[in-house]
């Protein structure tokens, strides 16, 4: 086995420890925590309190380091399913768009000042895989529990804006209505946690099928 399959294989663990970790803090929310009261109290704060929200969710993504997984549900259980949404998917948008500018005008050395070392190595791999709009689908199916990086990378790539926010919004779009409906749904009942169980059968899926594209891509590119 191969250094950069070696790679892969240990991305493809940060995602499962990642989605598994957001399920345990959220299972620990709806059980130790009022959210009745927690949502009178977002309604009291008016507009404050999405603005807030979105804030946070952008410095997860610009800040690389900090983790946003927990964000999603907690949307859902703070807002409800569509304004979980709405404010996931604002927040997304000024956030990936921050980076992938960010990156694309300051260049390489700012960036890994932004990320861990381990970040460092996959984005080396992600720049030289994304230049066309197939091979980041292919990365942003097998990283994406790391869209950071998936921004960052494509801000250093060739790859124009417009391809890079087509495709990654929807994805992350589609996996943040996973985890919001698991949010605004969750209560401590053997039912909530049989839904919880879903959501790590959908992310191995997900993961096998990208990595697999992904792997391919890069053999063909080396076959050239």
């Amino acid at each position: 086995m191969n250094q950069e399959t070696q790679n892969t294989e240990s991305t493809e663990q940060m995602n499962f420890i990642g989605i598994g970790l957001t399920i345990l803090v959220i299972v620990i929310l709806a059980f130790f925590i009022d959210m009745g009261s927690l949502r009178v109290w977002v309604e009291k704060v008016g507009i404050w309190g999405p603005i807030v929200f979105i804030l946070l969710k952008i410095s997860t993504v610009v800040v690389a380091p900090l983790s946003g997984s927990p964000l999603y549900p907690l949307a859902g259980l703070i807002f409800g399913f569509w304004p979980g949404i709405f404010y996931i998917a604002i927040g997304d948008f000024i956030a990936h768009t921050s980076t992938f500018y960010i990156s694309r005008i300051f260049g390489q050395k700012i960036v890994l000042k932004l990320l861990s070392d381990t970040e460092e190595g996959i984005l080396a791999r992600i720049v030289n895989h994304i230049s066309d709009t197939r091979g980041f689908f292919h990365a942003c199916l097998t990283f994406f529990a790391i869209p950071e990086v998936l921004s960052y990378g494509a801000g250093l790539s060739r790859l124009s804006y417009l391809k890079f926010i087509g495709i990654l919004m929807p994805l992350l779009i589609m996996v943040a209505s996973i985890l919001v409906f698991f949010g605004s749904i969750l209560k401590p009942d053997s039912e909530s946690i049989f839904v919880a169980l879903i959501i790590p059968v959908l992310g191995v899926l997900a993961v096998i099928i990208g990595g697999t594209l992904f792997m391919k891509s890069i053999r063909k590119k080396k076959a050239e």
